[in-house]
């Protein structure tokens, strides 16, 4: 998924204000994701299995400042590892083809 694309997805989630100023701030998400690797990786994987748009919005809505800069960052700016930006970026591609993720596999509909 080109960057542009999940941008798009994010700021569907989180509104474009959100998304620009957590760009903008990247230096304090990625201290969040230093001090917090575990929680960020956990949310990530949370968020992978959910079914749709309306799950996933539903679940960040409930994110902090803090997560939600970790998040967006994690994804747009690499501030996570590379196999966190792999795991949700997967996460939105299945939903957007309409897979559903099960046990670590992906299953066609």
């Amino acid at each position: 998924m080109a960057n542009r694309e999940l941008q798009n997805e994010l700021e569907l989630l989180f509104g474009e204000e959100s998304v620009k100023l957590a760009i903008v701030q990247e230096i304090l998400a990625r201290r969040y994701v230093r001090e917090n690797p575990i929680k960020v990786r956990r949310t990530l994987e949370q968020f992978q299995k959910l079914k749709n748009i309306e799950q996933q919005k539903k679940f960040v809505a409930d994110f902090d400042k803090d997560m939600t800069r970790a998040f967006i960052c994690s994804l747009l700016c690499g501030t996570a590892s590379q196999a966190v930006l792999d795991l949700a970026t997967q996460a939105i591609g299945d939903k957007r083809s309409g897979r559903a993720v099960l046990g670590g596999r992906i299953l066609q509909k």
